[in-house]
């Protein structure tokens, strides 16, 4: 649906040439959701920007739907264009205009009749829950309804692809959470693909089928959600996952530990699918010679898969530690050892 073939964007800033994408090779599947996250300044604007042609990339490709944009003639773009939809940060709605107007103006510039412009800005603002703002103005509108009709005008002209820049980052967490689940529904019920990118790890979790880190303008790290978030590979995206994760020990429980006992032989073990609901602390307490302390944990959802982390300290012979931890694995968990200082 969406491929990006070594694509490069190179801006010139104070008579230099700034590389904002350095070679990126990405897919994006047919019907999925696809997050794209990075710190400010990785790339990812320029990216999504390449896509809808508001940005032409350097070198490289950019195929949609097919079609290697780079190979089109101006007319031949605006066709593919016409097939994709945009959401962004700020909403980009017109104040001087009616929440009406706001949705129809895609179709008004395509020149579609009146009669069918109507059907289907009344269609668009029953399913984005605010068909009676109709006749409202943006400055009447809360953050989260003024995204929902830039939502709603980006669905106008019926697009198979929707890009989200940053669509939730000017919103309060309860109102990101209703955006998110309007995503969901879309993707679900129109089937179309959805690309979005953020700063917000919490969104990616939410919502996303796929996930690609980018940074310095290159993918680092991608991969299914559940795979990313339970293991990730390069420091930036273990810095990501850490900020919804909560997989870290507190300052505080690190200063107990290091005050009155020195250093213990702590482990970090992640729970998967069933397993998350084992009892196999206490199992592993009655067969060796022992003693645990959970020092911090949770168990989230990743894509309908529970996945539990937990930071354990055990106590006992190191033999025993060894037979215990023989053992956890054996049972297909993961456990690592980790120190209170370099956790």
């Amino acid at each position: 649906m969406i491929e990006f073939q070594n694509l490069k964007k190179v801006f010139e800033s104070g008579g230099q040439q700034v590389a904002a994408l350095n070679g990126i090779d990405l897919k994006i599947n047919k019907g999925e959701i696809f997050g794209v996250i990075g710190f400010s300044g990785a790339g990812k604007s320029s990216l999504i920007r390449c896509v809808n042609w508001l940005e032409k990339p350097t070198s490289g490709k950019v195929i949609v739907s097919g079609h290697d944009l780079m190979a089109l003639s101006v007319r031949e773009i605006r066709e593919v264009k016409r097939n994709i939809g945009m959401v962004f940060q700020h909403f980009n709605l017109l104040n001087s205009k009616t929440v009406y107007a706001n949705v129809a103006m895609p179709l008004t510039l395509a020149k579609l009749p009146k009669d069918e412009i109507k059907k289907r800005v009344h269609e668009l603002l029953e399913f984005v829950g605010l068909a009676d703002k109709a006749n409202s103005y943006p400055d009447q509108l809360s953050g989260g309804q003024k995204q929902r009709i830039g939502i709603a005008r980006a669905l106008a002209t019926q697009p198979s692809i929707l890009l989200c820049d940053e669509a939730t980052s000017a919103l309060d967490p309860q109102t990101t959470s209703s955006i998110l689940q309007l995503l969901k529904k879309i993707n679900k019920e129109y089937n179309i693909t959805i690309l979005i990118i953020t700063h917000e790890m919490s969104v990616i979790r939410e919502i996303c089928d796929r996930v690609a880190v980018i940074e310095a303008g290159k993918i680092i790290e991608e991969g299914t959600v559940f795979n990313v978030f339970s293991s990730p590979k390069t420091p930036t995206a273990k810095n990501f996952v850490s900020t919804v994760m909560n997989d870290q020990i507190p300052d505080s429980i690190k200063e107990v530990i290091e005050k009155q006992q020195g250093l213990q032989k702590v482990f970090r073990i992640n729970f998967v699918g069933n397993s998350a609901g084992q009892p196999l602390l206490s199992q592993v307490a009655k067969k060796f010679n022992i003693d645990f302390n959970v020092l911090f944990g949770n168990i989230t959802e990743l894509q309908g898969t529970p996945f539990g982390n937990l930071i354990v300290e055990f106590q006992g012979p190191d033999s025993e530690i060894r037979r215990a931890i023989q053992y956890i694995s054996q049972e297909k968990v993961s456990i690592k050892e980790v120190t209170t200082r370099a956790s």
